[in-house]
């Protein structure tokens, strides 16, 4: 069936096509080893509470070595039962199956990842971002947000009242020129950073801001010729250029010790 739109001035058929996206941060696959011995580490995800359905009898099966129909106590096929996983939990194991503390090995675990022309490149995790810095050239028109799929919303508030005021004053200025600002943040414990912009909105008489979450733009593959000139001024959104650039999704440990040290 086709899909139509329909206004109280038009009424037209359109096709409809999945709008493609673009990865904006690299995400190398990072691989752990300890420091000391240089032997390999992995993160795994271990059966913590599974269960077993019997298939085409809707009985959850006893688990032993074999699985048992609890009412005859019959072994059933593996082939008949459906495993269920209900929890599981991450474990550091070394190259030999042992489970390793990673708090207790803290510094002597190291990071790295193999690029394409297969040359090591020792980095450590993102720290937790603290501090929203977006200066004034960091603020943008709002159609900005409109290329970028937003993967998670935060609301920003205080109950503090001379910073809502503050809050208050800016949001008041930046809804006026329809701009939100552009920074980065990272939730740290990882490798990955993302685009963040803070948007200022008014709901129900009420203002509040909101931290707009995202690593990946929207490519449009579908978009139309203007057929005649506007009359009247459009909004468009700057070009990625003018956008600030996303951090790194890994910054070396080597450079981070240097500019610890300096």
């Amino acid at each position: 069936m086709p899909l139509r739109i329909r206004t109280a001035g038009i009424e037209v058929e359109v096709k409809m096509k999945a709008v493609g996206n673009e990865i904006m941060v690299p995400r190398p696959e990072i691989q752990m080893r300890r420091i000391d011995t240089g032997d390999l580490l992995e993160k795994v995800r271990v059966v913590a509470d599974r269960r077993f359905l019997w298939i085409g009898h809707g009985k959850e099966l006893a688990t032993e070595t074999r699985l048992i129909d609890p009412e005859t106590g019959k072994q059933v096929p593996s082939s008949e039962a459906l495993e269920i996983l209900s929890h599981y939990n991450y474990r550091l194991v070394d190259s030999k199956g042992n489970v390793v503390d990673e708090k207790e090995l803290g510094e002597l675990i190291e990071y790295y990842y193999v690029d394409e022309k297969g040359e090591e490149h020792v980095v450590r995790p993102f720290e937790r971002t603290q501090l929203l810095d977006v200066p004034p050239e960091n603020w943008v028109p709002s159609t900005v947000v409109d290329e970028f799929v937003i993967t998670a919303v935060y609301e920003l508030y205080t109950d503090k009242k001379l910073d809502m005021v503050k809050l208050w004053e800016l949001a008041e200025k930046m809804l006026k020129e329809d701009k939100v600002g552009v920074t980065t943040y990272s939730h740290g414990r990882g490798f990955i950073s993302y685009y963040a912009f803070l948007c200022p909105i008014i709901v129900n008489g009420k203002f509040g801001w909101l931290l707009k979450l995202t690593d990946t733009k929207m490519r449009f593959d579908h978009l139309m010729e203007i057929p005649a000139k506007i009359p009247i001024p459009v909004k468009q959104a700057p070009t990625l250029e003018r956008l600030p650039p996303v951090q790194l999704i890994v910054a070396t440990a080597k450079k981070k010790k240097q500019q610890q040290t300096s």
